[in-house]
């Protein structure tokens, strides 16, 4: 899914097919989730609060691009589409839709201070999405402390929770995708630092089976640090590097010359296998295999690039128009 794919699927929200419908769940821990009874005079400013924040956080946001979420790096600018095993705690993203056997949150039996998120579906006739919301400490207000408000002159204490609705949310479903829209959030919740070392470990399989570093323990050190297996995430699926097959030789011979690299990076005696023994190197070793040391072929200037978009299939496309 591109940028101009999802702002499609989301322009039903805009302009939907029969009138446009919101439903609100609350979910507790172990998975458990909860319809929200709402008073249906309500609905609609909580409706066209969620529409604004769809369309101010995404659709407006002409100069983002949509990537893999495996293949995310410190690059801006982007919306992350989901390609890993999906945590438990945003199936639920899916599971709401549709399910008429949820129960409904009862104040007998719920309060607001259990409640981790809330998941609101907007839906017309012919669409939908699920928008997940990982609730702040300040929108469960009564969930600890002590709340005093005004009665009469005087001030006196406020024992009841109130639930805060507020525009912002984190992770988007519509049709069979989820988006993430900021990453630094789900690196801190939703089991994603479990998932992502899972994708790492494959990353590393994929360097041991090179035989190209001589101390391959020291990345394996690394695989705890969430924004160190990311990089080993990318290696995993996308490398081009190992995708093609590029020989040890080359690789040790491009380092060697490489303004970037060379001097930077230790080897064994023999040359024939790098020697990872600082954070630079292994951070620099990462952006060797994923191919980001570029070279311009008109200034002859070298570059450290993140965001690569391969140009073989326009390429492929011209030499096919000029053959017809």
């Amino acid at each position: 899914m591109n940028k101009a794919e999802l702002d499609q699927s989301l322009e039903f929200l805009n302009n939907p097919t029969g009138e446009l419908q919101i439903i609100l769940y609350a979910c507790f821990e172990e998975q458990v989730t909860k319809k929200l009874d709402v008073k249906a005079e309500d609905l609609p400013p909580i409706r066209q609060l969620f529409v604004n924040s769809v369309n101010n956080t995404i659709i407006a946001k002409e100069n983002f691009s949509v990537i893999p979420l495996s293949t995310a790096d410190e690059r801006g600018s982007c919306f992350y589409q989901y390609d890993l095993d999906l945590p438990e705690e945003l199936e639920v993203l899916e599971t709401v839709i549709g399910n008429d056997q949820l129960e409904t949150f009862s104040f007998n039996n719920d309060t607001f201070a259990d409640v981790q998120s809330l998941v609101i579906v907007l839906a017309d006739d012919n669409n939908e999405i699920s928008i997940f919301k990982k609730l702040s400490p300040v929108e469960v207000l009564g969930r600890g402390g002590y709340m005093l408000w005004k009665s009469n002159n005087r001030l006196e204490r406020f024992e009841e929770q109130l639930l805060r609705i507020s525009s912002s949310f984190q992770v988007l479903r519509v049709g069979r995708e989820v988006i993430i829209l900021n990453l630094n959030t789900i690196e801190k919740s939703f089991g994603f630092h479990d998932v992502i070392k899972r994708e790492a470990t494959v990353g590393l399989e994929a360097i041991r089976e090179m035989s190209i570093v001589s101390n391959i323990v020291t990345l394996e050190e690394l695989i705890s640090n969430v924004s160190f297996a990311r990089k080993l995430t990318r290696i995993a699926r996308y490398s081009p590097v190992i995708m093609n097959n590029i020989p040890n030789a080359n690789i040790i011979s491009f380092s060697r010359t490489h303004p970037a690299v060379r001097d930077k990076i230790r080897y064994t005696p023999d040359g024939s296998q790098f020697a990872l023994d600082t954070k630079v190197s292994k951070d620099l070793f990462i952006k060797l295999l994923n191919d980001d040391f570029l070279t311009s072929d008109l200034t002859r200037i070298y570059y450290d690039s993140l965001a690569k978009d391969t140009i073989e299939a326009e390429i492929e496309q011209e030499e096919n128009n000029a053959n017809v």
